[in-house]
């Protein structure tokens, strides 16, 4: 099983719900609109039936699947059409369905899409502010945190959309949000050189170390790469920048104490950092090939534990192919793996090299808001209806049965007021274990696809969780380490802001993207200082006249200042504690409480 695999893994297997949580749900706040309503009012509602637009799903919904029979009937919402998309540009789908004059009655968009403002525009939406405010009829709703309802609060102050898989207590949120990012050292070529992760902490300790691996060969006499920057385009580089004081994610812009933002490019430390990467290469310290290799390449050099240190995102470690090498159990607990001692090569994660007077920025982003938006047509029949059945999906009753179905199929059952999974049936042929990756049987059975349109986060359900595998507890240390740093935090308002459509900063950033890519690779494999200062004057120059950065610069921080002065730009959150995993223990345990 990839690693890949295991990160989206540990949002859709999150285990469960307690008991109270279970009667608090039966009873009239959780109630489903089916069950809680007269047999000839669910007859009527049966009559009403909707039309359902998800264009980023690829995945075909089947209706007459059992689970999604079942959220029908306990939703009171009947479904006649589901359309996906068709894996392209989400813009342009929806475009073509405009054209059309298709538009259906409920519409599943990503919380990053860029379409949003044309449908609200062209008053294709619902606007829902009332269903929030109406705690007798929508109590589930009226429930979600001020602060998540704000973020998706649109420039004319309506709310368009109802998230899902938001986090019900925002300022206790889960311990794992799957950041993974910073710095990954060897194991065995620390202790070859007498060197401990201690030394490390500062960049003279840090290049110490490469130096002394440096031209060391392994078991099949290959030289060993001292530093890795992640895989294909630079991927590790914002951890690099973090270290120089520059927050390089969502497109580089970094917030001033006046107010403004202002691009990566245009501060000292991107300088600064390049220069620090070029003399890594011309020292023979950094993998030679960064600059053009392909995600493949990368990958055989992973797998092979040719990098004595990885600057990276985390998830392409080599640790779960040393488990399969060495004929360790891939589930094999943290808490055993060190009882019997780490592998050969084995990769951890450590604090990233500190430089004086510089504070790391921030990359581990932290977000509670919700994933998708379920939108409602403006033309939509019996609109309260649709609404009502919405608001029971955001229930832990819901949640249960969109994640495991019905107790009768085997895939959990109840115990100590927690939902145990039965792995056996939920990793077996009927649910994710059959042809194509359970795949198939998603489709079958309608599994967990509805949370999509609405459903509650996982960390407050409480759940009997199994211990992690060792290999993904290393990334569990990881996002540790990034809140002990202080790179792990709230996500950026820069990042929440969405682009005008038609604007100069959606027209230039892929323009500017690859002026980047193509100058990244010149500063990082210039010969000396004067090539490197001829580059970097180079790519200045390309980002002003070919990007034109100061239009989109001016734009966006217009921008920046308006959503500044709404609600969503005034969110605060204040974590008052993360809910734990049970990540360190060779037990199962309760969690979510």
């Amino acid at each position: 099983m990839g690693i890949k695999w295991k990160k989206s893994a540990i949002t859709i297997l999150s285990l469960v719900l307690t008991a109270s949580l279970v009667a608090a749900c039966s009873g009239k706040d959780g109630a489903s609109p089916a069950a809680s309503e007269g047999g000839k009012e669910n007859a009527e509602a049966r009559q009403t039936k909707y039309s359902l637009y998800a264009p980023a799903l690829t995945t075909p919904v089947n209706l007459d699947g059992k689970i999604t029979q079942e959220v029908m009937k306990r939703s009171g919402i009947t479904w006649d059409k589901v359309e996906i998309g068709n894996g392209g540009d989400l813009t342009q789908q929806i475009n073509l369905k405009l054209v059309a004059r298709d538009f259906p009655d409920a519409i599943i968009l990503p919380s990053d899409s860029l379409i949003w403002s044309r449908l609200i525009d062209e008053d294709k939406l619902l606007p829902l502010d009332e269903y929030f405010k109406n705690e007798a009829e929508y109590p589930n709703l009226a429930k979600i945190d001020d602060r998540i309802i704000d973020n998706w609060r649109a420039a004319d102050g309506h709310i368009y959309f109802v998230p899902s898989a938001y986090e019900q207590v925002v300022d206790e949120p889960s311990a794992w949000q799957g950041n993974a990012q910073g710095l990954w050292v060897q194991n065995t070529l620390l202790e070859k050189v007498g060197m401990t992760f201690e030394d490390l902490q500062t960049l003279e300790g840090f290049e110490s170390y490469l130096n002394a691996i440096k031209g060391m060969k392994d078991e099949q006499g290959r030289d060993v790469i001292p530093l890795s920057l992640g895989g294909e385009n630079f991927a590790g580089l914002e951890v690099v920048m973090s270290m120089f004081g520059i927050g390089s994610s969502g497109n580089g812009w970094n917030e001033q104490d006046d107010g403004t933002v202002i691009q990566d490019y245009k501060l000292p430390g991107f300088k600064q950092a390049f220069q620090w990467l070029n003399r890594m290469s011309l020292n023979g310290l950094l993998d030679k090939e960064t600059a053009f290799q392909k995600k493949d390449l990368f990958l055989e050099k992973v797998n092979n534990v040719r990098f004595g240190a990885m600057l990276s995102g985390g998830w392409d470690n080599p640790n779960l192919t040393l488990l399969r090498n060495n004929k360790i159990p891939e589930a094999i607990s943290y808490k055993e793996l060190e009882a019997q001692g780490f592998p050969a090569g084995w990769l951890f994660p450590t604090k990233l090299p500190a430089l004086l007077g510089v504070k790391p920025a921030q990359y581990a982003n932290f977000n509670p808001f919700g994933n998708n938006g379920a939108g409602i047509s403006a033309n939509a029949k019996d609109p309260d209806r649709l609404m009502k059945g919405i608001d029971w999906m955001h229930t832990g009753e819901a949640f249960i049965l969109m994640e495991y179905g019905m107790e009768e199929m085997g895939a959990y059952r109840m115990e100590n007021g927690a939902v145990v999974v039965n792995e056996e049936v939920f990793r077996g042929p009927q649910f994710w274990g059959g042809d194509a990756g359970g795949m198939a049987n998603v489709t079958e059975h309608g599994f967990w696809w509805w949370k999509n349109l609405a459903s509650v986060g996982n960390t407050h359900i409480k759940t009997m969780e199994s211990p992690w595998p060792a290999y993904n507890a290393m990334l569990y240390q990881a996002e540790e380490l990034n809140h002990e740093q202080g790179t792990f935090g709230l996500i950026p308002k820069a990042s929440r802001i969405k682009p005008i459509i038609g604007g100069k900063v959606e027209k230039y950033t892929p323009v500017q993207a690859d002026i980047r890519l193509q100058y990244y690779a010149k500063m990082l494999v210039a010969k000396n200082e004067q090539d490197f200062e001829t580059a970097y004057s180079q790519f200045m120059n390309e980002m002003k006249v070919r990007g034109h950065d100061d239009e989109s610069n001016e734009e966006f921080n217009e921008q920046f200042k308006a959503y500044s002065d709404t609600p969503a730009g005034k969110i605060e959150i204040s974590v008052k504690r993360t809910l734990p995993r049970n990540v360190y223990n060779d037990k199962p345990m309760i969690v979510g409480e």
